[in-house]
Parts: structure tokens; sequence; C-alpha cells
């Protein structure tokens, strides 16, 4: 028996693009993400995301094109993520808060040559559009001037909601660029391929001892590569995600007992304001069982208040 083709073998076809699907077929009517005021099961999510990957198909886009969102915490943003895992396409997430020049940047560098935006993006994409010839087709998410940009529901209206074509991935495909702060110097594009977000599914699961039962609570932006810590991982075993559209740490707090959360990413500042808030009650988060804390050092006196 050759070990070694066999390892080859399954590490070529790890990519998360069967994940959604997978979790739509066999446990469909979980719930798997609350946001906007809205519960979606899988089956229903399932049926969202191939709507969108299949208008990003009728759209010219084909597996290895580049796409980019300037879209704050909702469902059109998850839905990209997923499009993308399915289809091939590599998305390109990119901050809200990005100034016109800035945007006009990493649209550039990337190579993006779709855009699907937010009302808040479009007046800053309107200045910048005749410097950005790659870019076919701009899809606005909301009922702001368009700019020449294409409706979301219209973009994806009278778009079969079946499985889009097998891209037959592979561990190497791309998944995802994500720009860094730039800090530094210009923001840098972190590219990460299927195999790597594979890694982040099972390592990070494994970790935070994950399962189908499990429920994610998010309350940062999404764009930012901390936040595949408690993404990938939820997707991977089938559990809930509540995706808030930003940090209040009161809404964190009664969430957290509404839904029955189990785990937390956070940054340093939101336990802070947790642990600061006037609604926090201890007995209200006694369904958690991991807070990670990420992207800075949370104080001593900070985690002797949560006993880690």
């Amino acid at each position: 028996m050759n070990h070694g083709n066999g390892s080859a073998l399954a590490r070529a076809s790890l990519h998360i693009g069967g994940l959604l699907p997978r979790h739509a077929r066999y446990r469909g009517h979980h719930p798997a993400l609350v946001v906007g005021g809205q519960t979606l099961t899988y089956r229903q999510l399932n049926s969202y995301v191939n709507r969108l990957a299949n208008a990003l198909l009728a759209a010219g886009l084909k597996k290895g094109d580049k796409f980019a969102t300037v879209l704050p915490n909702c469902l059109e943003l998850m839905a990209s993520y997923w499009a993308a895992a399915k289809t091939g396409l590599v998305i390109v997430p990119l901050s809200t808060l990005l100034q016109p020049q800035g945007l006009k940047t990493l649209l550039q560098d990337s190579d993006a040559r779709l855009v699907i935006g937010d009302p808040c993006f479009a007046d800053a994409f309107g200045r910048i559009r005749s410097e950005l010839p790659q870019i076919q087709t701009a899809v606005l998410v909301g009922d702001a001037p368009s700019f020449g940009m294409v409706p979301f529901e219209r973009f994806v209206d009278e778009v079969p909601a079946a499985e889009p074509p097998d891209p037959h991935l592979t561990c190497d495909d791309v998944f995802n660029i994500m720009y860094t702060s730039g800090t530094t110097g210009l923001p840098k594009g972190i590219v990460h391929t299927h195999f790597v977000r594979t890694m982040y599914c099972t390592l990070f699961a494994l970790a935070w001892r994950m399962t189908p039962e499990s429920v994610a609570l998010h309350a940062g932006s999404i764009v930012f590569n901390g936040a595949m810590l408690d993404l990938m991982p939820w997707m991977y075993v089938g559990g809930t995600y509540i995706l808030h559209e930003c940090f209040k740490a009161e809404r964190v707090i009664e969430d957290v007992f509404r839904y029955k959360v189990t785990h937390l990413v956070m940054v340093p500042a939101q336990i802070i304001a947790i642990l600061n808030s006037p609604a926090y009650d201890p007995q209200k988060l006694m369904s958690l069982e991991m807070i990670h804390n990420v992207g800075a050092p949370l104080h001593v006196e900070h985690k002797k208040v949560l006993n880690v």
C-alpha cells in the first residue's frame, strides 16, 4: 500500500466547498445563522448562498476570479463567503471604513472583477469608478443612490437555487485574500487557500471543543481574519452562528442568555466593555464554554474576573 499517494490524494481533496450543502442535506432544519432579525436553517442558508453563487457565475466570473465585498456584518456578506467556497471564486472582504483612495488601491491590487457594496460605500465607489476598468459589475446592497450599481435583489433575482456546477476544487485553490491594516506600510493581501481554511475548520473545532450543538456568537467585523477562528469551525461542525451587525455589550449579554451561546471570540476591549456594563450578570453567561481573547493581551485583572 502506497501511503504517500493516499495522503497526497486526501490532501488534494481538502476544501470547504462541500460543508454547507452537506449540512443542508443531513441537518437541514437545524438553525444555522441568526443575523439581521432572521434565523436561517441550513437548508435556507444553502439555497440563499446558491442563488448568489449562481448569480456570480452568470455575471461572467469563473474559478479563480476575484470579487470584493465592502459590507458590514450582514447576511449578504456571510453568503458571499460560502458562495466563494462553492464556486472556486476568490473573495476579497474589505472594510467599510476605507476611504476612496484606499479602496481604489485595494480593488486594483486584488484585481477584483466584481464588487458587492453597502450604501455607505456607493458614494466612494462612484468617485473612483472610472479608475477601475477591471471591475465589470458593481452590486449594491440597499436603497441608496446606485452610481451605476446593480441592486442586490435584482442581481440574484430569477437565479436558480440549485447547487452551482462542481468547480473541482483542490486544497491548493485560493479561497480568500484578506488585507492587513497597513500600520507598517501599505496593506498586504494575505492569501488563504482551501487547505488553510480546512485547517481552521478542524484544528479550531477541536481546540474549542465545538460540536453540532454549539452556538457561537460573533460581534466583531467578519472581514478580519480573527473572525475565522469561530466562523470556520462553526460551519465545519454544523452548529449555530449568531452574527451581530455591530458590537453592543448589552446585546451580547442578552443574546448569550437568550440563545444559550457556548463560544465567544472577542478582542480585549469587547470583553472589558461586557465586564463593565451595568447589564453584566454572570448568571446570564452560564452557558458559555469558551471565551477566546484575540488581537491583544487581556490584562490579569480582567482574567481574574473571568476566572481564567
